[in-house]
């Protein structure tokens, strides 16, 4: 479609704005490189802002992936249990004392049920670990994600960190090619950077119209905090808003790639223990009868 665009005599940007797919920013970004005749740089600008994007977005699928491994073995191991071991243990049971109670008699009963839906459940285990890796390559599961994710102050405050490295790199890349802040700030709207985001843009963009100056416009906003105030209040002195822009994108996205880190470090262990304490407590429930049996003839 693109080619066929362009074979019609359209410009690049005209070309690409009757794509749906294509990003807003990258249409202000190839429209800038038109008027300037520096489409080369533009392009350039654009796959350095894109670079930023996936590394983060990458950063949050490598740490994703350790725990669903995690999950999926400790899923694993228990239909396995439930399926292949608990019936033998049950019938074991059945001939030594009669009916098991307590947890292993509630085990046996899951275990008794699991076998006899033996098709259904592998086919509900299947789905889910086909969904799961389904959902970390689509583009809608982080957004859903993050919206479950506003719920926990903590987590949040990590996200809107992702959202305003997105919005300080596009505004980087859009005053390079030469769009004032009220514009730029209107197309970086049109990104997927969340409704909050999207709403603290219009708020911001009605201030900066009404005359108010670029930083005081943003904080009053909540789209930066008092070290992007400062560097965009340095930038209102200098003119140097890209560069700016570029700084404050960089701080957030190392404040998230750090936060990304940490809960890896945390979650990582403590899957681990979860699915131990989850296998271990079904093989001591298996053997909790042995061990009574032990008892009373001892």
């Amino acid at each position: 479609q693109l080619r066929a665009r362009l074979q019609e005599g359209q410009s690049l940007s005209d070309a690409l704005a009757g794509l749906h797919e294509a990003p807003p920013v990258l249409i202000a970004a190839v429209r800038a490189g038109e008027r300037t005749s520096n489409l080369a740089e533009a392009l350039d600008e654009y796959l350095r802002f894109d670079e930023l994007l996936q590394r983060l977005r990458r950063k949050v699928v490598s740490a994703a992936i350790y725990p669903a491994l995690v999950t999926g073995l400790g899923i694993f191991i228990t239909v396995f249990l439930l399926i292949v071991v608990m019936p033998g243990f049950a019938r074991m049971y059945q001939n030594l004392r009669g009916k098991a109670g307590g947890l292993t008699g509630w085990l046996i009963e899951l275990s008794l049920w699991v076998n006899a839906h033996r098709t259904a459940t592998l086919a509900v285990v299947l789905a889910a670990a086909a969904a799961g890796i389904w959902a970390l390559r689509s583009a809608w599961a982080p957004r859903l994600l993050a919206r479950g994710a506003v719920v926990v102050p903590w987590l949040r405050a990590r996200i809107h960190d992702f959202q305003l490295a997105m919005l300080y790199q596009s505004l980087a890349l859009l005053l390079k090619g030469g769009y004032p802040m009220v514009e730029a700030l209107e197309i970086a709207g049109r990104s997927s950077l969340g409704s909050q985001v999207g709403a603290a843009l219009v708020r911001a963009r009605a201030s900066i119209m009404q005359g108010s100056r670029v930083s005081q416009a943003l904080m009053a906003a909540g789209l930066c905090d008092e070290v992007g105030r400062r560097l965009m209040a340095a930038a209102e002195r200098n003119g140097e808003f890209p560069r700016a822009a570029e700084v404050v994108a960089q701080m957030h996205g190392e404040r998230f790639e750090l936060f990304v880190e940490r809960l890896t470090r945390i979650v990582e262990p403590a899957l681990l223990l979860a699915v131990a304490v989850m296998v271990g407590g079904i093989v001591v429930a298996m053997y909790l009868p042995v061990f009574d049996m032990a008892t009373r003839l001892r």
